[in-house]
């Protein structure tokens, strides 16, 4: 690994944490005054579109912004992956078919969510959008992206944060980061200050980036020597 690969790898575990945490602070408040109604599927919709009809501006901005950190959470788990196989390849393996499955999760969430009620917020019959956006959510494909999209992330920085332990690549303050990640997930997305709760990610991640590049001694170790 070049020294051109090692600092895309560093890019991506080091700008994840950043983007997704300003991406759900400009989300979040583009939401305030979204009032949530579980009764009325049309209420509901038609509540969410006029709030981010008023901040749009904000809801472009969240959005280009989690277009970005798809692409940095990517690497970041490419970066893990890597640093997982090298002592731990069949963890590596899961490691990386579950970072697939969160990635995709994530893209699933920039389709579904972001694009529909941008357009939708910009329709003039804002009684057809309400109904249109309504209905979002009532398909089995609405149910399988979002669960790749929150199971599969959940599992994915699990697996690897498992993986980094047995591969001996997580530092104790990296476990640490981890374990307040875990905050943001049980306070929900919704919850604006969680949104912090991602930061903690920089930790472990941290951890990754200093052992991109091997050390003799794993290099030794790795390469039977010449017999």
């Amino acid at each position: 690994m070049n020294r051109l690969h090692t600092s895309i790898l560093t890019g991506g575990l080091l700008l994840s944490p950043v983007l997704i945490t300003v991406e759900e602070l400009i989300r979040t408040t583009a939401d305030t005054g979204y009032v949530e109604n579980e009764a009325d599927p049309v209420a509901d919709a038609s509540s969410h579109l006029q709030v981010v009809a008023d901040h749009l501006t904000l809801w472009h901005a969240a959005a280009y912004l989690n277009l970005a950190f798809l692409l940095a959470w990517a690497i970041a788990l490419l970066a893990v992956t890597f640093v997982v196989a090298r002592t731990q390849p069949v963890l590596g393996a899961v490691s990386g078919l579950l970072g697939l499955v969160s990635v995709l999760g994530v893209a699933f969430h920039w389709a579904f969510y972001y694009l529909p009620l941008a357009s939708l917020a910009q329709v003039d019959d804002r009684d057809m959008a309400a109904h249109a956006a309504s209905t979002y959510g009532d398909d089995t494909l609405m149910v399988v992206a979002l669960l790749m999209f929150l199971a599969g992330t959940l599992l994915a920085v699990l697996t690897a944060g498992f993986g980094l332990w047995r591969a001996h690549a997580l530092p104790w303050w990296g476990a640490i980061g981890l374990v307040v990640w875990l905050g943001y997930v049980f306070a929900g997305p919704e919850a604006r200050l969680a949104a912090l709760l991602n930061l903690a990610l920089l930790l472990p991640f941290v951890g990754v980036a200093q052992r991109l590049t091997p050390s003799k001694d794993t290099v030794l170790e790795l390469e039977p020597a010449p017999a």
